[in-house]
Formats: C-alpha cells, structure tokens, sequence
C-alpha cells in the first residue's frame, strides 16, 4: 500500500481492534458519531508523548461538534493504559495486534503519525512526527470540517514545548 494521502479514502475503516478495556472497536463505529482523528503511536516515543496532549485538547475543543478522538497503540493494553494515565487522557485507545494490521494499512513510517478522517471516511489532514507549527493546521482542518473558525491548539502557554520533537 502506498502512502495515505488527503484526499484518499481512509484505509482499514471495518478493521475490529480491541479497545484497551478489552471491547472491540472500528473507526467505522466512531465514524458514525462523526470526524475522527487518530493518532497511531508507540509508547517510548518521545514525539509520540510529546503530540498526545495536544491530540487531547483538540478533542477536547471539538467534542461538543462531533470530533472523536482515538490513538492506536503498537503496545499491549497494560502499557497503553499506562501511556493515557500518565499523560492525562481521557481519549480511547485501540491495541494494534502484534503484527501492526492498522499501522501498515495506513503505512505509517514512523511514530506518532495522525490522520483526521472526515465522516465521509477520506483523510482530510495527516501529518508524521511532532513540529509544533504543524498543530495550528490541524485545528484550521478540524475547524474546516465542521465550517468553524479555527480555535488555536498551540497556545502561549505552551511556550516550553519544543518545535520539533524527534521520535
């Protein structure tokens, strides 16, 4: 499979992964609720920790719009769950089988790599890595599917966060 791309029908949409609370869950059923952004991710990495609180507060601004939010772990539900602990989130999370079905459905190349998904099932965002200039895009695409003005994700407060982040 090539690179997923905007514009592309997201892959892997009918996959049934396990949520880390053991029950099954597809980017399909969250689609129905609306947009979905999901961020594929392995625990040590630091870009990966680095860009899950910022995933957290763009749910978080969106949620009342329909926005669901959803990482995908390449760890085992332990670790996961231990991840979303120590960071604060409250988001849900699915378990990528020990084999990365999903991750190599969507061709990840590197961790975290995150796609928004409009409710049409296409991918209207995807970035890789951790640049912080890249998180005011995502919330100006979020804000595009719901025909919003764009409410800012970095903000001054954030000022000791790094530009980049290396995985």
């Amino acid at each position: 499979m090539a690179n997923v791309t905007v514009g592309q029908q997201a892959p892997a949409l009918d996959m049934v992964l396990q949520s880390t609370d053991d029950q099954p869950m597809t980017l399909a059923s969250l689609l129905e609720r609306g947009p979905v952004l999901v961020g594929l991710y392995k625990s040590s990495c630091q870009a990966s920790k680095t860009m899950f609180p910022f995933l957290q507060r763009v749910g978080d601004q969106y949620k009342d719009r329909g926005l669901q939010v959803v990482g995908v772990a390449q760890d085992s539900p332990n670790i996961t769950q231990s991840f979303a602990r120590r960071l604060d989130l409250t988001m849900p999370f699915m378990i990528d089988l020990p084999d990365y079905p999903m991750s190599r459905e969507f061709d990840i190349a590197a961790t975290p790599t995150v796609f928004l998904i409009g409710q049409d099932g296409k991918v209207a965002w995807t970035t890789m890595g951790f640049l912080k200039p890249q998180l005011n895009d995502l919330g100006t695409a979020v804000a595009g599917l719901f025909g919003t003005d764009p409410i800012p994700v970095v903000t001054d407060a954030d000022a000791d966060v790094p530009m980049f982040v290396p995985g």
